[in-house]
């Protein structure tokens, strides 16, 4: 298992996220973070990227937005292509919903978004502003054309309690981790939740890499409780995980079976 703690490196390398990608962002914190802060590292390196949502999302608190383009679900795929062929990095959106949120795409639209050489960032789940969760039935929504998979852990969550105040869909999450109601968020019992085929896993298109973000909140150093979630993880299988602030793009440390960035300047 590779590991890695490098001053100064992105979010798009410590992932390794490449143009051509389709990432899907899901879980708990730091979603909305991870693709807008993401998308403004390619548009930095000359790498056209566009955002979107097959869910609902919000404005970034404290990022940049790149310009938002609100259309029809039918003339999306045209709509991106006009709009990035004049600016590095567009926001797509179907319409607004209420309290301002921005409304996505199906996930097939979604799927013809994605061209070579352009990064498309996908916030694909919600989490009802919790820092973990659990998906019901219908959830995520990731693409089929999905190239990455994110999983997003909201550090502040353990040691916390796993009830609803911390954890979304907290019964679901109880029974993958074979916890109870209550019971304290541990690295193994966060693990058992991210892991699951049922829970961080579920709907992961096949050969796509399946990672996850460990997003803490408030400049708080990566403790001991984090890193041993971050081994579980990749000891678990994930391909990659980093422990990052992702609104800040401060990325702390890497984990993963194969540490290569992502060639920052092939856009072609």
């Amino acid at each position: 298992m590779g590991h890695r703690r490098i001053e100064g490196m992105s979010l798009l390398e410590a992932f390794g996220f490449a143009p051509g990608a389709m990432v899907a962002a899901v879980g708990g914190g730091g979603k909305t973070s991870l693709v807008f802060r993401v998308a403004a590292e390619a548009v930095e390196r000359g790498i056209p990227a566009l955002v979107t949502t097959t869910v609902k999302f919000t404005r970034p608190a404290g990022l940049a937005m790149p310009r938002l383009v609100m259309v029809p679900a039918e003339s999306a795929v045209e709509a991106a292509s006009i709009a990035l062929a004049g600016e590095g990095g567009v926001t797509l959106a179907s319409g607004e919903g209420e309290r301002g949120r921005m409304l996505g795409f199906p996930p097939a639209v979604v799927d013809g978004l994605r061209k070579p050489g352009r990064l498309v960032l996908v916030e694909a789940d919600g989490s009802a502003h919790r820092p973990f969760k659990a998906p019901a039935e219908h959830e995520p929504v990731i693409p089929a054309g999905a190239t990455d998979v994110v999983v997003c852990v909201g550090l502040q969550v353990l040691g916390r309690p796993l009830d609803g105040r911390w954890v979304h869909r907290a019964e679901l999450a109880a029974g993958l981790a074979g916890a109870g109601v209550g019971e304290v968020v541990t690295p193994a019992v966060a693990a058992s939740v991210v892991l699951h085929r049922a829970g961080g896993r579920k709907g992961v298109p096949p050969g796509a890499r399946c990672s996850a973000l460990l997003n803490r909140v408030g400049g708080v150093e990566a403790g001991p409780l984090a890193l041993e979630l971050a081994k579980r993880l990749v000891d678990g299988g994930l391909d990659r995980v980093v422990i990052a602030d992702a609104s800040e793009g401060t990325v702390l440390e890497v984990m993963g079976r194969a540490l290569v960035s992502a060639p920052a300047t092939d856009h072609g």
